[in-house]
């Protein structure tokens, strides 16, 4: 199986905080966790970059030792690509090649079927928002936004139980959004408010900014944990993962409260015709 990705920068990333190591590690990292969410594992990765005039031979040493330091994580290797000039922006093209036994999807999700996170929402949204407006501490957030961790280490259990996985993706354009690609066709879901899994440096951010935490879990994208759907008696076979919601036929999304259901009625998060 392959995968590929682009990033663009001043649209998914900026130089003014990432430095050559760090983008070099996320560009194999989102790729990686693409991969991750196929239940599979990676071979190996080829890179092509275009490359602006303001960037040296010294910044593209660290940019490759920034990806190899990954790769070598995953005893993978970095086998090549290509390298142009670009007039303004620099653009980061990554394809990984992997493979499994038994790939599973995104399509397969049923009503009924419970929705499982594989860790905290929200958090690169929190690292990225303090990285620029330059906020001290949040360390644990800038580093999942610097530099995200590819849920690898979780793929020999997925196969372990691939039959009891109904549909699998990486969360990267926040949950609102990626749970609408993993719901059944014509149904939605709810999303249980008390078990939205909130880090505690995003709350300590929404604080700050005086901002609804929640907002952050719903939207904020770029955590590169995944997202299962699995039928609630398989839930004791996944210790570990959050139980975050539940797929129905109805086809509206309802963040569910105590005492109330919220209908989210308004989708915001990353589209790219209309961004």
């Amino acid at each position: 199986m392959i995968c590929q990705d682009m990033m663009v920068e001043g649209v998914h990333f900026d130089l003014d905080y990432f430095s050559a190591f760090d983008l070099g590690y996320k560009s194999l990292a989102v790729n990686l966790s693409d991969i991750a969410a196929m239940g599979a594992l990676p071979h190996f990765a080829q890179v092509s970059l275009a490359l602006p005039k303001k960037l040296n031979e010294s910044w593209l040493d660290d940019f490759y030792k920034g990806m190899t330091s990954l790769a070598d994580d995953f005893h993978m290797q970095v086998a090549g690509g290509d390298l142009a000039t670009s007039p303004d922006r620099l653009v980061v093209d990554v394809s990984v090649h992997g493979s499994c036994e038994n790939p599973l999807t995104r399509k397969g999700a049923k009503p009924g079927d419970l929705l499982l996170c594989s860790g905290p929402l929200g958090l690169s949204f929190t690292g990225m928002t303090a990285l620029q407006k330059k906020l001290a501490g949040f360390d644990t957030a800038k580093e999942r936004h610097l530099r995200p961790k590819p849920r690898l280490d979780l793929v020999s259990h997925l196969q372990k139980h691939h039959t009891r996985i109904h549909a699998l993706m990486d969360c990267s354009d926040g949950l609102v959004n990626d749970a609408l690609l993993l719901r059944p066709a014509g149904g939605g879901f709810h999303l249980f408010a008390e078990n939205l899994p909130l880090h505690t440096e995003s709350q300590s951010l929404a604080v700050d900014l005086h901002i609804n935490p929640q907002d952050i879990v719903l939207w904020g994208g770029e955590d590169y944990e995944l997202l299962m759907a699995i039928h609630p008696e398989d839930y004791e076979y996944f210790p570990g993962w959050k139980m975050i919601g539940q797929f129905t036929e109805d086809p509206r999304v309802f963040v569910t409260h105590a005492d109330h259901h919220e209908e989210i009625k308004e989708f915001k998060g990353w589209k790219h015709f209309s961004n």
